[in-house]
Formats: structure tokens, C-alpha cells, sequence
């Protein structure tokens, strides 16, 4: 009777790292975003002088859903955004010069396709996505081209946006 006690102990610490033991095989990021990369008209990489705001739109029934999802970034190259569950995501890009204030604005439109992925019960589902197309307009920025079709996890380049260039700016 004196060793029931001890014996419980062992059992009961012996029962609470058994689960411990599990190896969970969960990515690390399991969000996918749409990595933007800015250009120049040769292909060059060029951080902007302006600061850019960038606001997300969707619909939601017959409302226009709007978030702010970059604030006033200065000298920037590159972004990463996510995307809506929708069949396409909207991104207003507002451009505001140091000195003048506000200098005008684009609207990009990426057309997808929602790839679910089920990676397994401990760690869940995440979305992946295949652009399909996309529009926009040329206040700013020249062009765009989709360098990867393929948004998932992995962080890489989906989209370049060009935009002409002066000598000053580069």
C-alpha cells in the first residue's frame, strides 16, 4: 500500500508526456499571399519615391467591402498581399508624392481560381490560389506581368508591375 502512490505518480507523469511526444508536420506560414514586385520599364528592381497606400476591395452580397492593407509605405520594392475567397481581389494603389501630396492612383484586378489544400487533421486547411488573368489601369504604373500563376505558401514572385522610370527616381 505505501508504493500505490508512487506508482500512481509514474503512471500519471508517464501518461502526460506520451502526447507530448507528438511530431505536429504543420508548415510554418500557412497563409498564401500574392507577391507583388515594382520595376522599372528595363526590369530593375527600384524602391519608390512616392509613398504608396494600398487598399483591398470585395463585394459581399451588394456591399463594397474596402481595407486598408498598406498604410503610407515609403520606399518600398516589393509587397505581399492576400487575396479574397472571391473569384477575383481588387487592389487600389494610391500614390501621395513627399512634397505635393497626392498624385493619383491605380486599380488592379486579379482574376483567380481557389485551389483548397488539406494538409491534415492537426493542422488544418489552407487556400491556394492560380491567377487567371488580370486588368488594370495606367495612371502610374506601365504594365504587368505574371511571373508565377501559382500563389501558395512558399514566399516567391507572382506579379512585376512596371512603371516608367525617370533618371531621378532610379
Amino acid at each position: 500500500m505505501k508504493r500505490l502512490p508512487v506508482i500512481f505518480c509514474i503512471l500519471a507523469l508517464a501518461g502526460l508526456l506520451v502526447p507530448g511526444c507528438e511530431v505536429e508536420n504543420c508548415p510554418p506560414n500557412a497563409l498564401s499571399y500574392l507577391h507583388f514586385s515594382l520595376v522599372d520599364q528595363n526590369g530593375r528592381t527600384f524602391n519608390t519615391s512616392d509613398t504608396i497606400t494600398i487598399v483591398g476591395q470585395t463585394t459581399s452580397s451588394d456591399t463594397l467591402v474596402s481595407d486598408t492593407l498598406i498604410n503610407q509605405e515609403a520606399a518600398a520594392s516589393s509587397f505581399s498581399l492576400p487575396l479574397s475567397y472571391d473569384a477575383y481581389t481588387q487592389f487600389i494603389f494610391i500614390y501621395h508624392a513627399l512634397d505635393v501630396g497626392y498624385v493619383g492612383r491605380d486599380t488592379i484586378r486579379i482574376d483567380h481560381r481557389n485551389i483548397p489544400y488539406f494538409t491534415n487533421l492537426d493542422c488544418g486547411s489552407m487556400m491556394f490560389y492560380e491567377i487567371t488573368g488580370t486588368a488594370h489601369t495606367h495612371h502610374r504604373l506601365d504594365s504587368i506581368t505574371i511571373t508565377n500563376p501559382n500563389i501558395d505558401n512558399n514566399e516567391k514572385e507572382n506579379i512585376r508591375i512596371y512603371f516608367t522610370v525617370s533618371g531621378v527616381e532610379q
